[in-house]
């Protein structure tokens, strides 16, 4: 699946975000990724992820003993896990997209307070975590969406 590729380097991204600031494009490239419809131009988009990932962590990519913490994920990850985890896994990615279009098309101000799921949902997927962590991360992400008044 192509939007694999892109979820693989934004997670990369968002652990870079984890350590070093963000810039002030950061939020909207994050969103723009997700929201891109399979088929768009993947290749300028990962260019535009790592490029921006290497301004928010520039001795990242030339680390002589990388941490991992801002390697793009392996999505045979989330694919090999149990059932439920990746179907979960899959729901909620699902779910921040269509939320990362809403946002666009609504053209909503972009803050900390309304885009910090993002991070946390790109982060908690390359994460082992148990089922019970990932529904409510599903109930976070549908609150976040009323709460905004999107659908």
């Amino acid at each position: 699946m192509q939007q694999d590729n892109i979820i693989s380097v934004l997670i990369g991204l968002v652990g870079a975000c984890n350590n070093n600031a963000k810039t002030e494009n950061t939020d909207r490239l994050i969103l723009t990724a997700l929201a891109a419809p399979d088929g768009s131009n993947e290749t300028q988009l990962i260019e535009q992820l790592r490029a921006e990932k290497n301004i928010i962590a520039p001795d990242c990519a030339t680390c002589s003993t990388p941490c991992g913490n801002t390697s793009d994920y392996d999505m045979k990850r989330m694919y090999n896990a149990e059932p439920t985890i990746r179907d979960l896994k899959q729901r909620v990615l699902a779910e921040i997209r269509q939320l990362a279009t809403s946002l666009l098309q609504n053209d909503v101000t972009l803050t900390d307070g309304n885009t910090s799921i993002f991070y946390k949902t790109l982060s908690y997927v390359s994460y082992d975590l148990k089922e019970q962590t990932l529904l409510e991360l599903l109930t976070e992400i549908q609150r976040t969406k009323l709460q905004m008044g999107l659908k």
